[in-house]
Formats: C-alpha cells, sequence, structure tokens
C-alpha cells in the first residue's frame, strides 16, 4: 500500500503553489516600485529641462534668448505671476495633462531635445551674430507652431472666459468673438510677450500718416465726442489730451489705448468698429496730442507693442 508519508492534506495546496504566489507578489512589487520610481524620474527630468535656469543657462544657444526673456512681461509684471519657458514653449506644460497628452509631452521634449542637442553639437549657433541670423526663423517656426495647435501653450495659462470684474470689461470685450469661435492669434496683439529683444524706447518716425488721423477725426466726431467733447476737452467722458492724456497713457503700449476705443468706447457709443477703424481714431489722439506723423499708416495691430511717450 503507497505511503501517505509527504502527502499534503486533502483541500490545501501544495507548498509549491503558495511559493509561486509569493515570487509573483515580490517581483509585481519590485517591479510596481521600479515603474513608480521611473515616473517620478522621468517627471523631474521634465521639470528640470524646461526650467528657466536649464534653458537660459545650461543651453549655450538660448543664451540671448534667455536674456529677452528677462526683459519681457512674462518674467516681470505687475500681477508677479511669471511664466516659465516650458510653459510657454512646450504642449500640456502650462496645465494639468491627461496621460495621452503627458505621452505627447515627453515625445514633443524628445524630438525637440535631439534637434537642440544635435544643431548645439555642430555650433550652429555659436556667436550672438548667429543667433541674431537664425532668430526671425526660429520665431516664425515657434509663431507657426502656436497656430497650428490654436495657441495652446498660450491657453494653458490663460482661460480668457474666465475675465471679470469691472478692470477686466475691456478684455472681455476684446476677446469675446475668439472665445465663441475657438480660434486665436494671441501674436496679433501680443508679439513680444515673451521676448523684448529691443530696449522700450520712443518710436522713431512717424506713428501714423495725416491722412488717417483725419479719417479718425471723422469718426471721433461722429461717435466720441459726445462724451469726450469735441476738441477732446471732456465731458461725460475724461478729457483726451494734454494731462489728462498723459496721466492715463503715458509709457503705456498702443495697445491700451486701441482696446479702450475698440472695446468699452464701442459699446457705450452703441457701434462696432472694424480694425482699421480703431486704428484710424487712435491715430487721431496720437495726432491730437503732438506725436509725428509719418509716411506709413498704423494698419497692424502687431505695431501696438510701441510704448508711449511718458511724458
Amino acid at each position: 500500500m503507497e505511503s501517505e508519508q509527504g502527502k499534503a492534506p486533502k483541500g490545501r495546496p501544495k507548498r509549491g503553489f503558495w511559493s509561486v504566489i509569493q515570487w509573483i507578489f515580490l517581483w509585481g512589487t519590485i517591479f510596481g516600485l521600479t515603474g513608480v520610481a521611473l515616473v517620478a524620474v522621468t517627471n523631474k527630468a521634465v521639470i528640470w529641462s524646461s526650467s528657466d535656469s536649464f534653458c537660459g543657462t545650461l543651453c549655450h544657444t538660448m543664451t540671448w534668448s534667455s536674456a529677452a526673456y528677462h526683459q519681457g512681461p512674462h518674467f516681470i509684471n505687475a500681477s508677479g505671476v511669471r511664466a516659465s519657458c516650458g510653459q510657454c514653449h512646450i504642449p500640456y506644460d502650462s496645465s494639468h495633462a491627461t496621460a495621452t497628452e503627458y505621452v505627447k509631452l515627453l515625445l514633443f521634449k524628445a524630438d525637440r531635445g535631439a534637434k537642440d542637442f544635435w544643431y548645439e553639437s555642430r555650433k550652429t549657433i555659436a556667436t550672438k551674430e548667429d543667433w541674431e541670423k537664425q532668430r526671425p526663423k526660429l520665431g516664425a517656426e515657434f509663431e507657426s507652431y502656436t497656430k497650428a495647435h490654436n495657441y495652446i501653450t498660450c491657453r494653458g495659462c490663460h482661460s480668457l472666459e474666465a475675465f471679470g470684474g469691472p478692470r477686466s470689461r475691456m478684455k472681455v470685450l476684446i476677446h469675446k468673438d475668439q472665445i465663441k469661435a475657438n480660434t486665436f492669434d494671441c501674436f496679433q496683439c501680443h508679439q513680444d510677450v515673451g521676448h523684448v529683444y529691443e530696449p522700450q524706447v520712443a518710436k522713431v518716425g512717424g506713428w501714423y500718416t495725416n491722412e488717417q488721423a483725419a479719417s479718425g477725426a471723422t469718426l471721433y466726431q461722429a461717435q466720441c465726442a459726445s462724451c469726450h467733447g469735441a476738441k477732446l476737452e471732456g465731458g461725460d467722458g475724461p478729457s483726451l489730451t494734454g494731462t489728462t492724456w498723459h496721466q492715463m497713457y503715458g509709457g503705456a503700449r498702443l495697445l491700451t489705448v486701441w482696446g479702450e476705443i475698440t472695446g468699452p468706447m464701442a459699446q457705450y457709443a452703441g457701434t462696432t468698429y472694424t480694425t482699421q477703424q480703431s486704428l484710424d481714431i487712435v491715430s487721431y489722439l496720437l495726432q491730437q496730442n503732438g506725436l509725428p506723423s509719418g509716411n506709413q499708416p498704423l494698419a497692424d495691430t502687431r505695431e501696438l507693442s510701441e510704448v508711449l511717450p511718458a511724458k
């Protein structure tokens, strides 16, 4: 009769089965912890390689771009909120990325990182002169990318639907059509929001043409004079010349003046202006405040980044 010694009791698994379970649990734990560690290290590397110190210090070819960033409103501004290099240049870096978006972010960084390493090793941009030659091309490539992706990096930080309160009324009116259509062209007005390569000095040459100012005068008298006076002396609305003008707009960008006209002022007048009409009114106001005319009209909203004289 066969011995019963060494056999496991009926209804209970053999010890070998539990050993397999233990090994599966052990290796599963090891793989899980390793995966968590890899994700943590990868995420840390992503954050570090998108930081201002990495872009502006470790990458030689970005030295001059970093200096321009430090002069721009994304680095220093009245709100005290700073946008980093990665938030502007890396998709989904500024938002809470989904798993799919995070994978896209990694692929994007890998592609750009490989290209940057290649060009850095070849010393394509070894001097500031080389950088200045390449800057228009690189800027155009970045602008094309942002347009193709509907300014996803800008909208990662800026939610236009969140504008509220009386101080934001102009912003709401200016952006409402873009919000409705879900199409954006941020650089149309905010061309130098990320980098300021040239010192902010008074514009050289004329700001507008006399013909344009005359057209703006006609629009002003028809739509604005009832509040601001036929000679810009003020009335229900503030004066738009002299000391009051300088207090409101001295040292400001043309964008501020244009925004007031195309936004709340047009609303108060019960009308809407085309871009060119609002620029014509701006030209008239500039003329009446002593800024010189020239041979080129104020015809592009990209020119609105120009700074008005402080006095």
